[in-house]
């Protein structure tokens, strides 16, 4: 009896580390796949925040840019805040040589000079009019506004405002040296001449000129120069040119 005990303690003991035997595989195999589970619970609780951040910078920027729109709808109102020299009042300008001002994002005062006649013609019998490029365009910005150099512009009187101004105006071929004679005598700067189409009716040609100095003046120049230009009849139809808007 005492030796059948023995040995049934002895098998007791035997089954006893068989079974902690046959756990140990099980529990080190769980092991990993319990690592395994902890890391991606971590990368994808990590992806989530990373997203999270992605998706609040691009909110934060869309803020940005909508912050900004009240700058452009600035401009469209046409009303330039410029160093030194006050507002540039470019719906001003626009008025006084018979133009429409137009949106810029640069700030710079633009100006359309709108063609009245005659009709520009071109292939299929198009109206060229209606397009920004046959038309006559004027830039100003104030002289401190484009100025890189501290001090290097000229003051002038307080009452005027210091300006550099480009332009293109659309001509007719026979208003052409016209047009250039008046700019020569307002002291303006031809840059280029040139044509933009082929085959449009009647012929057009293009002058790119430049001036600086006071705006009143420079207004006043414009106004002229687009008058000498006006009464030069139009060499297909004999009528009144109009290259450029025959207001003044």
């Amino acid at each position: 009896m005492i030796i059948h005990r023995k040995a049934n303690s002895e098998l007791k003991k035997i089954r006893l580390i068989s079974k902690r035997t046959r756990r140990l595989p099980s529990e080190k195999s769980s092991n990993p796949l319990s690592i395994a589970g902890l890391v991606t619970s971590i990368l994808l609780i990590s992806a989530t925040v990373l997203l999270t951040m992605m998706v609040n910078n691009s909110f934060a920027q869309g803020n940005n840019n909508n912050a900004s729109s009240p700058t452009s709808s600035n401009t469209n109102k046409g009303t330039t805040t410029t160093g030194g020299g006050g507002k540039l009042n470019c719906s001003d300008i626009a008025a006084k040589i018979a133009g429409v001002s137009i949106p810029n994002p640069s700030g710079i005062c633009d100006v359309l000079i709108l063609r009245q006649s005659p009709t520009i013609k071109g292939p299929g019998n198009m109206n060229m009019n209606k397009f920004s490029v046959i038309n006559s365009i004027v830039e100003v910005a104030t002289m401190s506004d484009i100025t890189t150099k501290p001090g290097s512009v000229g003051g002038g009187s307080s009452s005027s405002q210091q300006v550099f101004v480009m332009g293109e105006f659309g001509l007719l071929e026979p208003q052409l040296v016209p047009m250039v004679k008046a700019a020569v005598n307002s002291n303006w700067t031809i840059v280029a001449i040139h044509n933009h189409m082929l085959q449009e009716k009647p012929k057009m040609i293009f002058v790119h000129w430049s001036a600086q100095g006071d705006l009143n003046t420079i207004e006043n120049q414009i106004k002229n120069v687009l008058l000498a230009v006006s009464k030069v009849p139009s060499s297909s139809s004999g009528s009144s040119g109009g290259g450029s808007n025959s207001s003044a």
